[in-house]
């Protein structure tokens, strides 16, 4: 009997002890051994890191709920978040089951249906989680408005400010830090979300002062020197009452003027020039806000478009600039390749804006017209006569060209080496030929000493220019500041 008892005691410790070789040998997992709630017993260390990051880390998700709006929902992977099962570290875990001191005492309990539960190894990286959440908090930002006015039946009413929405982000973290394991299993979080106030809520008080800043008389004035037309636009109550501003500390009122919507206006505005003409290509709006901050009224050029001609039989390069009133060379430097040898019936030819020859900001309160027909020359200030005189234009030969131009030049005598003579109180108002400009001056002087047709002036004497008498030159001079338009009529 002492044997057979002996027996009895050996047998059970030998199972166990093939048991445990069999798992040791093998490297598998205890039977009922669970990694939170799925078992993971009789699996090889690959077999569980495989499980463990399939269903924590790949098939898991968690899904972003925007406070008490259910249709506001995002559905994120844990490492959005900055969550990570770490399966290596997990399966280490369930493998140790039955590997430690009492490797018995383990087994039979896996034996008998004991289970033993691992929790997953978690990770969690609060930066990566700040980053996904900045994201969100873009898209689901709502912009807080600020009082503002509107003009209803006659009168300015005060419209009140509504608050703005965003994502608390410490909020939302601190949740997601204090109930990381809990937040993961549930598969869900809420975005915590705070309003974002207006900076201005209501302006019922300030509405006096508001109407007084609304009352500026916001007008553009715009200048065609071609044609001497002025325009006048002023800016409609309902823009200005949408660019009323209020400082939130001091409570002053003021017009914060917008870009896009003066670019607006301008096209609006626009309108009014016709087909043929729009406002200078190079115009910066930000100087009429300027003029406008500055209590003044601003002043834009009008500009004319670039056209196109059609050459006719019988017409040459030099008689079509004459008669578009553009010197040829701007004419061929518009068309490459263009020469008087190659132009041909029928062939179109781009021309310059009108404005290219007035290459200077344009006097407005100033102007000289001449007349070829009757010879004679009327200078205006401010809309009145302030003079006419006699002059003398060019010859049939080396006609004086009639168009739009500008005083560009003074020259107090300029010298003329073609024809050796001297031009005083010289006036240069376009160019020729490059280089070569003609303008306005007194009698010319020849370098012999004679002064030239001081018997002529009332008909054409001169090879383009346009002679006055010496003291008519001299004032004009004086007078006819850079920029001044020059007009010239047949």
């Amino acid at each position: 009997w002492v044997g057979l008892g002996a027996l009895v005691i050996i047998l059970p410790l030998l199972l166990l002890s093939g048991t445990l070789i069999f798992f040791q040998v093998r490297q598998l997992n205890l039977p009922n051994v669970f990694i939170y709630d799925r078992s993971v017993g009789m699996l090889s260390q690959d077999e569980t890191i495989a499980l463990i990051d399939q269903i924590w880390n790949q098939n898991r998700t968690i899904q972003l709920v925007a406070g008490e709006d259910p249709g506001i929902q995002y559905r994120l992977t844990p490492k959005d978040l900055g969550l990570w099962v770490d399966p290596l570290e997990t399966a280490i875990a369930a493998y140790s089951v039955g590997r430690t001191r009492e490797p018995f005492a383990d087994l039979g309990a896996a034996i008998n249906g004991q289970s033993r539960i691992i929790m997953p190894v978690l990770y969690y990286d609060e930066s990566l989680a700040r980053q996904t959440l900045e994201s969100v908090q873009d898209d689901l930002y709502i912009s807080p408005i600020d009082a503002a006015v509107s003009y209803d039946d006659g009168t300015w009413v005060a419209l009140p400010g509504s608050e703005g929405r965003t994502v608390d982000i410490d909020a939302t973290l601190a949740d997601l830090s204090e109930n990381t394991f809990a937040i993961l299993t549930a598969g869900s979080i809420p975005l915590y979300l705070q309003t974002v106030p207006p900076q201005v809520a209501d302006l019922s008080p300030l509405l006096d002062e508001i109407e007084s800043v609304i009352e500026q008389d916001l007008r553009l004035r715009g200048y065609d020197p071609i044609t001497d037309q002025s325009f006048s636009w002023s800016v409609p109550d309902e823009h200005k009452g949408s660019w009323v501003r209020v400082d939130p500390e001091s409570g002053q009122v003021s017009l914060s003027i917008k870009t896009g919507d003066v670019q607006q206006l301008l096209s609006s505005w626009s309108r009014d020039l016709g087909s043929d003409r729009s406002f200078d290509p190079e115009l910066e709006t930000e100087s009429i806000i300027e003029g406008w901050h500055a209590g003044k009224t601003p002043t834009i050029t009008v500009y004319h478009d670039p056209t196109i001609y059609t050459v006719s039989p019988g017409e040459s390069l030099w008689s079509i600039s004459l008669k578009l009133g553009m010197p040829m060379w701007y004419i061929m430097e518009a068309n490459p390749g263009l020469t008087i040898d190659t132009l041909s019936v029928g062939m179109n030819l781009a021309i310059p804006s009108k404005n290219v020859l007035l290459p200077l900001p344009a006097v407005p309160n100033k102007r000289i017209v001449v007349d070829i027909s009757k010879q004679r020359m009327t200078v205006y200030e401010d809309g009145q006569v302030r003079d006419t005189h006699i002059v003398s234009t060019g010859v049939e030969d080396s006609p004086t060209m009639a168009g739009v131009f500008q005083i560009q030049t003074h020259e107090l005598n300029a010298y003329a080496s073609n024809w050796d003579l001297y031009m005083p109180h010289f006036l240069g108002i376009y160019e020729a030929w490059p280089g070569f400009m003609n303008g306005i001056h007194g009698l010319p002087l020849l370098s012999s000493g004679n002064r030239l047709w001081a018997s002529n002036l009332g008909s054409p004497a001169s090879y383009g220019c346009i002679i006055l008498n010496l003291a008519a030159a001299e004032d004009l001079y004086h007078w006819a500041d850079p920029g001044v338009v020059v007009e010239i009529t047949k």
